[in-house]
């Protein structure tokens, strides 16, 4: 059963199957891949919208169209909205799931590089402390103040409903005699909603959420759309709304509350 990603008409598409065979299908389609940021920034877009669409963002995960490349020699290089992943078709050699590149090839990569034993803490998941300031997720986030939201929405959804302390770990592949590249995943709430990158582009079970260029003119770089309030703002208005529930009418309070689940 597709994946209900959309409120309004067919912005979000899903591309499931081979990455090396979806990517082709996406492109053609005048559609490009979702970023990390973007990702991002719809979970919490749809935090109240209808269960369907939640659900579809919140509880799958994703491929992006974001890459990180590995040298040999330790170094990581983490590449945004990646050409050279867009360019990927299914003749494309793949070699152990990934992407091979020349060294090169690996150096012409325009990214954030990270030297051997950088990347912070990695392979376990991470407090909300840690991931605010974690090199990686706040090089994917592309703005601190989306990671910061960001967070606070996994931390918070992640508690209440898996009785979750910590999550958002960050998982990469190890180095191989090769550089070589993979995408990005972000993982679903149910799976700590880590982010992978160790997947196999070549995986029968890849997804990709293909964007039209209406939602271009929304997300831009995926921080565009960002609200003028935060997730603490929220927090702080749910406690002011209990805090009434004691002094005022139940009835009086209504209008807030309805207006509080739109927000």
């Amino acid at each position: 059963m597709a994946l209900q990603l959309n409120t309004s008409p067919e912005t979000y598409k899903e591309f499931y199957g081979k990455n090396v065979e979806q990517m082709p299908a996406l492109i053609a389609e005048g559609r490009v891949p979702m970023n990390v940021s973007q990702l991002m920034q719809k979970r919490l877009d749809v935090r109240n919208s209808r269960e369907a669409v939640k659900e579809s963002w919140m509880d799958n995960y994703f491929d992006t169209g974001d890459t990180v490349a590995y040298h040999p020699d330790g170094r990581v290089k983490v590449v945004l909205d990646s050409q050279t992943l867009r360019e990927m078709i299914p003749d494309t050699e793949i070699i152990g799931g990934a992407l091979l590149l020349t060294g090169d090839a690996y150096n012409a990569l325009e990214g954030e590089e990270f030297a051997k034993g950088k990347l912070g803490k990695i392979g376990s998941r991470l407090s909300k402390d840690e991931v605010k300031a974690h090199p990686v997720w706040k090089t994917l986030a592309r703005d601190q103040g989306l990671l910061n939201d960001y967070a606070d929405l996994i931390f918070t959804e992640g508690k209440e409903r898996f009785d979750y302390d910590t999550v958002m770990g960050v998982y990469p592949d190890s180095v191989g005699e090769d550089p070589k590249m993979r995408a990005w995943l972000v993982g679903w709430l149910g799976d700590w909603s880590g982010a992978c990158g160790g997947y196999f582009l070549g995986d029968d079970f890849g997804r990709f959420a293909g964007l039209a260029p209406e939602a271009l003119n929304v997300h831009g770089k995926g921080v565009d759309s960002i609200g003028r309030y935060t997730m603490a703002d929220l927090q702080t208005l749910d406690k002011s709304i209990q805090g009434l529930e004691a002094v005022v009418r139940p009835k009086l309070l209504e209008g807030i509350k309805g207006f509080r689940q739109k927000l």
